[in-house]
């Protein structure tokens, strides 16, 4: 067999033949570098600011908490017999206590944490939590009692001491901030935010 050049073979099937330019491998431009390390910085900060303040969501949790327990204790007085739901911070108030209970006595009991929430409630006043906070702290001596009818409806609740019949709303204020509190309407229903009564 006869040796064929590798140009005749590139010229005879319409390839050009490519020369190999070695270059050295480049890193990274100063600019690049000072980007990341921006970047890294800003995504730390973030982080740093999330764990070091510790749970900001927690107004939002005890929130919904409470209106889940409170629905499901409404659920239970349906039909049967009165339900209430006590809600009782502890001494220091590093965590707060929901306990709902008829007449046979408790049915279920919940601990919350309560880190950075402060609780306060009244009756018959609808304006935002905002605008005039709850005008009663909840307390481990006086905690906000509220309770359910056999029609699911609200009966004498508030905070200790200073509860009452319901005409217009109930309501708890977490850190007097609309949005991380809990209205009750006369008929028993806990939504979150201001009472729209």
């Amino acid at each position: 067999m006869r040796n064929i050049d590798n140009n005749k073979l590139c010229f005879l099937f319409g390839i050009k033949e490519t020369k190999k330019i070695s270059r050295p491998l480049a890193g990274l431009t100063l600019v690049e570098v000072v980007l990341v390390i921006l970047l890294l910085s800003i995504i730390a900060a973030v982080a740093l600011s999330r764990i070091l303040s510790g749970n900001t969501l927690n107004a939002v949790i005890v929130r919904d908490q409470i209106i889940s327990i409170a629905r499901t204790a409404q659920q239970n007085a349906l039909g049967r017999s009165d339900v209430s739901l006590s809600i009782t911070p502890s001494v220091d108030s590093s965590e707060v206590v929901l306990t709902t209970g008829d007449a046979g006595g408790t049915i279920k009991s919940y601990t919350i944490s309560l880190s950075t929430v402060s609780l306060r409630g009244d009756i018959n006043d609808t304006d935002s939590c905002e605008t005039t906070s709850g005008a009663d702290a909840i307390t481990n001596a006086a905690p906000m009692t509220i309770n359910f009818g056999e029609l699911g409806d609200l009966g004498i609740s508030g905070v200790a001491g200073s509860d009452g019949a319901i005409t217009s709303a109930l309501r708890v204020c977490l850190n007097d901030t609309a949005s991380e509190s809990v209205c009750f309407s006369p008929s028993g229903f806990a939504y979150a935010g201001d009472c729209d009564v």
